[in-house]
Parts: C-alpha cells; structure tokens; sequence
C-alpha cells in the first residue's frame, strides 16, 4: 500500500556565523508514522525541526507541505499550516493560565462582545486535558503554580490540541525530549497519544537522548551527526539495538566505563555540609545528613518525595521550617542563592534556559556571572580578562562553539550545560548542587559531562546529586540517599566495586 507524504525536504542547508548547523538534509516524512531522530549535541536535529515549524529560516534547500511549497515565518503560521512543536526548552507563558497557554495565537473563538470569554475558554482546556488524561491539572491554574513535570503535558496538551484543529490532510508533530521529566506513566500516556495521532493519518517526529523510547516508539530512525543525515533505518529488532545507534551517533561504541568508576574517589573525613533535622512543612522532615569533601552524594525519590525541595532550602531558594544548616562548622541562614553562594553553595538548576544561563549573554559573560571577582580590574570587569577565563574553560571542557562571544542560546543542550559547568568551576563554590546535569544531553555529550564531575570531585570539592535516572544516581554517587513522603527511608553506600541495586532503592522509594 503506497504511504501518504505529508512533507519532504530537499537539500536543507543552515549556515550561522562559524557553523554549518545542518549540511544538505533530504528527508521524507509520512502519514501514520512515528520518526525518531537522533544524534549528539550539536547534532543538527533541534535546528531541523526549527526550520519546519518557523522559528529559523533555511539558509538553502526546499520543504514542501501537502505538495505545496512551505516556508512558515513563524509557529503561529506553522500551526495554521498543520505543523507543531513541543520545544525541549519550554514555551509556556508562566504568569498566565492552563487554558490561556494552551489557546494563546488562537483566541478569536472565544471572544465575545471584545473581550475573552475566560470560562468558555476554561471549559474548552478542561476537555483537550480530558482527552489527554490530565484532568488533575486545572485550566485556570496558573502555569508557574505547576511542578514542571505538569508543565510539561500542559506543553504538549497545546501543540497536539492547536495542530488538530488546524490541519486536515494531516499534520506533523514535533516532539523535542519530551520525556525528559516526565515518570513513567505519563509517557505512557504520551506514548498512547502519539500512536492514536499516527492512526488518524498525522505524523510525529520524536527527538529523543533516551534511545530504548526511541526504539519503542518509532517506525523509522534517523540518525544526525555534525549537521549530516548519516544514517536512515527502519526500526526492525532484528537489525536496531542501543549498541548499533550509539555507534551511528558517535562513531564509536558505548564504554563500559560509562561512570568512570575507576576515578571515584574516598572522601575526605572533613565534613562540608551537614544538615541537623532540617524540614520544611508539608515537603520534607528531619532530614540529618553530613556531606564529606570530595564525596558525591545521590538523592533518590518519586516526584513528591521531597528531593526537590530539600535541595531548594541547601540552595537558598526557600526557607527551612526548623532545623539546622551547617557549614564549616558554623550554623548558617541561607535567605537567597546569593547568600548560599557567599558561604560556598551553587546550584545547578534543572530548567538550564531558564535558571543556569541567561540566553542573550555571550558564553563568557555567563561564565563570570558567579564570580565577578576573578575578572575585575581596578575594580570594573575587564572584558579582556573575562574572555581569557572563558577561553581556558572552553579547552579545558571542550565546549563546541566558534568564539566565547557566541551566544549562548544558539549552543546545543550538551555545549550550553558545558557553559553552566564552566561557570560552577569558575564560581570557586566548595558544595555543588547538580538538578538532572544530562536531562537533555546527548550520550556522547553525557559521558563528557560524568568526567566534569569526576574532575570537580576530584578537586576536592563535594557534590549532591538529582540524577536523571537512577542509574546515573548510582553509577556517579559514593552514597545513595533514598527519600520517600518527605522522609530519608535509607542511605546506601555505593563504593565502585559493590554499587547497589536499583531494585533494592526502588523498594525504598515506593
């Protein structure tokens, strides 16, 4: 049976300053079928997919759309046109509503008389929730009320809404990680979503860092290296494995010494952080742990465990209940990230875009961004030094980027979280905080970023670590903490020769 074509590219060519981002890309993408796209940071596939919904132009090359010719200037357009997207880095606007997210471009049909029809609007949300087995989430709660897991099916709730209604020779969803915070019953939900849009003759494109979901949700696999289409295969278990799309990545097969276990080392007996019965209500309880120099320490839990919270109060973002913070053998208040920092704490947050680098600043200016000091002169920032320091990390970390007065939002996930790491090792800061340092991040790119731990650990500087997987919590951690309703439920010691079990954790997380 001969398949639908929905939209095909000839020749893609993106060219930047410095950097050809995508090299003569030719591509077919049909009804009913679930594309994974794959490949390192930097790879070319977030650029790809911002051609086909408008966000950037093609500097060469042709997309057509239903046989027609496509050239969105914008995602409102591209919407209108049957294409949408759920971009890796957020696009929801948090200080409005569910329901005013999820409709935002699209309002004309709830006005009335000049003005929104705001429950109308709401009833409307609640149903497109409904249909994606999100009912908990309210239409009329505001986004940065939500956790960002919820965020996230909000997110996709609105491109897969917004691209229905539009389109009716079928439409093509992109799907940029759009699992990377999610458990796992809701991407099964997603999963369930994308299989019932392929049945109804559209089309998705699923970009993913995590290739066993590639693998079980794709029809067809496209694999992306330095800006090239290297390698197209049907997702046949005979022929497809991790092992064979790791090498089509990265031009080399995966290590085992993925965490480098080997260069785990002891920790020190001097104690850097120590927390005494520290809770906050309603999130966490009497939380009593000691932090050793040069030890890294995992924090395991579901969401709603109080992993998340614990590490906001060790960073300043929200204030303990009661309870103790001890540093360098001093009680310490930490009201800010500002004043933790002063006393040797930084965090790396989980929303990078949002929290780790500021997008419109050069890569040295974000490098500098926590430690003014290093690069003053006479009192003022010297941008001559500031570069300096900036080009000694990009060596040093092996950033992918033309100068350091690239942009930092127009670097790959792997090379900007390369940047927020710069920025810690130039902070100075003795206790790092590390939210989910790979969500996002290629295989390649993650086991770059396990050998900046290493080396941070090695300094002799101490890490706590949210991982993105328990594995990675496992493999990088010298103790596993397990929190559980707000409680520690066990500490497991995980020297490199004798790692725990997850089966083991996970009967203390549950």
């Amino acid at each position: 049976m001969e398949r639908k074509l929905l939209m095909s590219m000839k020749n893609i060519v993106k060219q930047y300053p410095g950097t050809l981002a995508l090299n003569d890309i030719s591509m077919d993408i049909y009804a009913g079928e679930v594309l994974g796209l794959i490949g390192e940071n930097g790879a070319g596939k977030s650029t790809l997919m911002k051609i086909m919904i408008g966000a950037e132009t093609a500097t060469s090359g042709e997309l057509r759309m239903h046989g027609k010719n496509y050239a969105p200037k914008n995602p409102i357009e591209a919407n209108a046109l049957g294409v949408g997207m759920v971009f890796q880095e957020q696009s929801l606007i948090l200080n409005l509503s569910v329901a005013q997210n999820i409709f935002i471009g699209r309002e004309k049909r709830f006005i009335r008389h000049g003005f929104v029809d705001r429950k109308a609007m709401n009833e409307a949300a609640a149903k497109v929730l409904a249909e994606m087995e999100i009912p908990q989430i309210k239409a009329s709660t505001r986004v940065n009320r939500l956790d960002f897991a919820s965020r996230q099916m909000v997110e996709i709730a609105k491109v897969f809404d917004a691209v229905n209604g539009e389109a009716k020779e079928g439409s093509v969803i992109l799907l940029d990680e759009p699992t990377s915070v999610l458990n796992a019953e809701e991407i099964r939900q997603l999963f369930k979503h994308v299989r019932r849009l392929c049945a109804a003759g559209n089309a998705v494109i699923f970009v993913s860092h995590k290739l066993d979901e590639v693998m079980e949700i794709a029809d067809r696999i496209c694999v992306f290296k330095d800006g090239c289409l290297v390698r197209e295969m049907e997702n046949r278990a005979e022929e497809v494995n991790e092992a064979v799309l790791y090498e089509a990545m990265v031009g080399r097969t995966a290590s085992n010494e993925y965490y480098q276990l080997g260069r785990q080392r002891m920790p020190e007996e001097t104690v850097v952080l120590e927390l005494k019965n520290l809770s906050k209500r309603g999130f966490f309880a009497d939380v009593s742990l000691q932090l050793h120099r040069g030890e890294i320490i995992g924090i395991c839990g579901v969401i709603g465990s109080g992993k998340e919270e614990l590490c906001a109060v060790i960073s300043g973002d929200e204030d303990p209940t009661s309870g103790e913070i001890v540093i360098g053998g001093k009680v310490c208040k930490l009201p800010s990230p500002h004043s933790a920092l002063r006393q040797g704490i930084l965090s790396v947050p989980r929303e990078r875009r949002a929290g780790g680098i500021i997008s419109d600043f050069s890569a040295y200016e974000n490098i500098y961004m926590s430690n003014y000091d290093k690069v003053k002169k006479n009192g003022v920032i010297s941008p001559k030094l500031a570069r300096e320091q900036a080009e000694e990390y990009r060596k040093e970390l092996d950033i992918k980027l033309p100068n350091v007065d690239q942009k930092v939002g127009n670097l790959s996930g792997g090379n900007a979280q390369k940047v927020v790491f710069a920025r810690v090792l130039a902070s100075d800061a003795e206790v790092l905080l590390l939210d989910h340092p790979t969500r996002g991040v290629d295989v390649g790119a993650k086991a770059e970023i396990y050998s900046i731990i290493r080396d941070i650990a090695n300094q002799g500087k101490s890490l706590i670590v949210l991982g993105d997987t328990l594995e990675e919590s496992i493999g990088l951690s010298n103790r596993v903490v397990v929190m559980k309703d707000g409680e520690v439920t066990r500490i497991f010691d995980a020297p490199p020769e004798k790692k725990p079990e997850q089966v083991d954790i996970v009967k203390y997380m549950m």
